[in-house]
C-alpha cells in the first residue's frame, strides 16, 4: 500500500495543531488574572513606569539596573493599555514557554508532551509570574527556544533566541553554557557549533544592550543588592512552596518514587541532555542561594526539573504527577483543609493592595501643606497610578540622602516616613530623618502630635 503526501503530513500536522491548543489553553487561563495593577513585585511597576518615560520622552531609560531593554522599549510600545496590554504580553511569552517546552519533551521522544506543557503551565511560580509585567516569563521563553534550536541542531538560531533572552532579562546568560553543551551533543561539527552559537548570542545581546549604553555609559553594569537576608526558613519556603505549591511538591515525591523504584535510565543519546540540564540546576540554585529575594529567581529550573522527571520517571507516574501539579496553582493543601491556591491568592493580594494605595493617598493628599512622603518600594505603585501627583503640592520619594532631606526643609516642606521607611532609610543613605523633623505618618494616622526623637532610637518608631 502507498502513502499519500497528506498521509505522510498528518503525524507533522497534529504535533502542531496540538501545540496551537496548548499555546491557546495557556494563553486563554491566564485572561481572568490580567487586571488588578501590574503585579505584586514592585519590579514589574518599574517596568510600567519606564515604558511609560521612554513612549513619553523618546528616550530610552532602565526600570532598573542593569536594565531589561527588550522588555522595557517593548512594553513602551504598549504602555497606553495600562495593566491589562502590558500584562498581557507577558501571557504571550508564557504561552510561547509552554509550547516550547512541550516541542522540547516531544524532541527527547516523551509521548506526553502536550501533558507536559500543561504541567509547566500550571506550576505557580510560573502562573503566577506569566500575569504580571516583570520580565521572569520574557527571558525564560527565549531561553526555552534557545534550547530548542540547539536539539534541532540550529547553533546560530540558538544563539539569537539566547541573545534575545539576555535583553529580556540578563540572568539569562547562565543557560550559555548549558546549551552549549545540548549543541555539543546535537551537532557533528560541536566546537564550530558551539561557536556559532556564542557569536549568534554575543551579537544579538550587545545590540539589546546598545540603548542602555547609549543613555548610561559603562555605568549601566550594576544591579540592586540592597534587600536584607530573609531567614533560613523564608529561604526554604520560598525555594519549596512559592515555587511548586503543595500539589506540586507531591508531584515530585511522585515521579522521583516512580523513578526510584523502577529505576528508569534515560536514552544513551539524551546522557549530556542530562549534565546539561543539571548544570542549570546548580547554576540558578547557586545564585539563587547568594540573593535568595524572589522566588522568581528559581523559574529556570523548573522546567529542567520537568524534563528530567520526563527522562527518569516511569509513565505512568509520570502521568500521575503532571495531573497532580495540574491542582498546583488553584488550591493549596493544608492540615486545616485545601485553601485558595497561589494564583488566586496572587489576585487577591493584588487587588487589595490597589485598594490600600488608593486609601495611602486618601490620607497623605489630606495633609495640609507641602509634603514631601519617604514611602520606599511602594513609590513606583503611587508614580504609575497617578502620575498627575508628580506636579502636585506633595512629594513620594523612595528614599533621601542628606542633600534631598536639606533642599525639602529648605523648599519649605513637611517630612514624613512611612513607619519601616526610617531604619530602611539610614540603613542605605546613613540619613536619619528624624534629625531634619521627619515624622512617622501614623502619627498622622493617629491624629497626634508625635514628637520626633533625634539620633538613632529606631526601636521606637519602628
Amino acid at each position: 500500500m502507498f502513502l499519500s503526501r497528506t498521509d505522510l503530513l498528518r503525524p507533522a500536522l497534529t504535533a502542531t495543531s496540538k501545540l496551537g491548543c496548548l499555546f491557546a489553553l495557556v494563553l486563554l487561563s491566564r485572561l481572568p488574572f490580567l487586571d488588578a495593577g501590574y503585579g505584586l513585585n514592585i519590579d514589574a511597576w518599574r517596568v510600567a513606569r519606564a515604558a511609560r518615560e521612554i513612549a513619553t520622552t523618546g528616550e530610552y531609560t532602565v526600570s532598573r539596573f542593569p536594565g531589561y531593554p527588550i522588555q522595557e522599549i517593548t512594553c513602551a510600545l504598549f504602555w497606553r493599555g495600562g495593566p491589562c496590554a502590558l500584562n498581557a504580553l507577558t501571557a504571550v511569552f508564557s504561552a510561547v514557554a509552554a509550547t516550547a517546552f512541550a516541542a522540547i519533551v516531544r524532541k527527547l521522544g516523551c509521548r506526553d508532551w502536550f501533558l507536559a506543557g500543561l504541567a509547566l503551565a500550571a506550576t505557580p511560580i510560573f502562573f503566577v509570574s506569566s500575569v504580571c509585567s516583570k520580565d521572569y516569563m520574557w527571558g525564560l521563553a527565549f531561553a526555552l527556544l534557545s534550547f530548542l534550536g540547539a536539539l534541532n541542531c540550529w547553533p546560530a538560531v540558538a544563539g539569537a533566541f539566547l541573545g534575545l533572552a539576555t535583553g529580556c532579562r540578563p540572568t539569562s546568560a547562565a543557560m550559555a553554557l548549558p546549551i552549549a553543551l545540548v549543541i555539543a551533543n546535537a551537532t557533528p561539527h560541536g566546537w564550530r557549533s558551539i561557536a556559532k552559537f556564542a557569536a549568534a548570542a554575543s551579537i544579538v545581546a550587545l545590540l539589546a544592550f546598545m540603548p542602555a549604553f547609549f543613555r548610561y555609559g559603562t555605568g549601566f553594569l550594576t544591579f540592586y543588592a540592597n534587600h536584607p537576608r530573609p531567614t533560613g526558613s523564608l529561604i526554604l519556603i520560598r525555594s519549596t512552596f512559592e515555587v511548586w505549591g503543595g500539589f506540586g511538591l507531591i508531584a515530585l515525591g511522585i515521579a522521583a518514587g516512580g523513578g526510584w523504584l523502577t529505576r528508569k535510565q534515560p536514552h544513551s543519546s539524551n546522557s549530556r541532555i542530562v549534565w546539561s540540564l543539571l548544570l542549570i540546576l546548580a547554576i540558578y540554585i547557586t545564585a539563587y542561594l547568594g540573593l535568595p529575594d524572589q522566588a522568581g529567581y528559581l523559574l529556570p529550573i523548573v522546567p529542567a526539573v520537568l524534563l528530567l522527571v520526563c527522562l527518569f520517571s516511569p509513565r505512568p507516574s509520570l502521568q500521575v504527577a503532571f495531573c497532580c501539579l495540574l491542582f498546583a496553582p488553584i488550591a493549596e493543601p493544608t492540615p486545616r483543609g485545601i485553601r485558595p491556591g497561589a494564583i488566586l491568592s496572587d489576585h487577591q493580594d493584588r487587588l487589595q493592595n490597589l485598594a490600600n494605595i488608593r486609601d495611602f493617598l486618601e490620607l497623605t493628599e489630606s495633609v495640609p501643606g507641602n509634603n514631601t512622603f519617604v514611602v520606599g518600594a511602594s513609590e513606583p505603585e503611587i508614580a504609575v497610578l497617578t502620575p498627575r501627583l508628580r506636579d502636585g503640592r506633595n512629594r513620594y520619594v523612595y528614599l533621601m540622602n542628606a542633600l534631598e532631606a536639606k533642599a525639602a526643609i529648605d523648599d519649605g516642606r513637611h517630612l514624613y516616613y512611612l513607619p519601616a521607611m526610617r531604619k530602611f532609610n539610614y540603613e542605605e543613605t546613613g540619613v536619619d530623618l528624624a534629625e531634619y523633623g521627619a515624622r512617622d505618618l501614623r502619627c498622622v494616622l493617629a491624629n497626634s502630635n508625635c514628637p520626633v526623637t533625634p539620633g538613632g532610637a529606631f526601636q521606637a518608631s519602628e
